[in-house]
């Protein structure tokens, strides 16, 4: 079968790309062949940014905070590299973490109904995860939890289903997994503050 073909998008382009029409079954046998990973949005293929070692680091302390209390409730945890597919808006997203706790979710490689995402922004991402990925997310039914981790400024932003997906910025504190009903301290998302020099 000869390799897929077509062209590539990024979000940071000042204008809006044309739909290419590309359909979800070409997308996930071009993803199978790249070894770079996109994202589908409606026949749009857009390229991932590479990340930083920070982002890399927030995504692992998240990880490791969350995984003790996955044991006793059945749910398991996908990191970056695994796709969730919206049926209902035509996209694939590569989360950088979910929690899944729906049996439904039987497939692999690719998820359908998480409780919780957390995506960790950056300046390439932060306006598709505020904003386009926001509103996909409020539309997964078994959502209740979408964070938004932002390692620069050292803070989170939450939105819960149960306050009508109203965000609420953190700094300081914990922030709560509710599936789980766990509380993550910031840090053990971000690390210790480092001692002010100055002083």
């Amino acid at each position: 079968m000869r390799p897929l073909s077509f062209r590539c998008y990024n979000r940071l382009m000042p204008s809006r790309p044309l739909p290419t029409n590309v359909s979800p079954e070409e997308y996930l046998r071009f993803e199978a062949q790249s070894e770079a990973r996109h994202e589908y949005v409606d026949g749009i293929v857009y390229a991932m940014p590479g990340e930083s070692l920070e982002h890399n680091e927030t995504v692992l302390n998240i990880a490791l905070a969350i995984k003790p209390r996955l044991k006793p409730t059945g749910c398991r945890m996908a990191v970056e590299g695994v796709k969730l597919w919206l049926p209902q808006l035509n996209r694939y997203y590569y989360p950088d973490v979910m929690l899944l706790c729906d049996p439904r979710d039987t497939d692999s490689h690719i998820f359908q109904y998480p409780c919780f995402i957390a995506e960790v922004t950056s300046p390439n991402t932060e306006a598709t995860d505020r904003r386009e990925k926001l509103q996909a997310y409020k539309s997964i039914e078994t959502l209740q939890t979408y964070w938004i981790v932002d390692p620069a400024t050292r803070s989170l932003e939450v939105f819960e289903r149960s306050q009508h997906w109203q965000g609420v910025r953190l700094e300081s504190g914990g922030a709560q997994v509710a599936c789980l009903g766990l509380e993550v301290r910031l840090e053990d998302i971000f690390g210790l503050p480092l001692p002010d020099s100055t002083r």
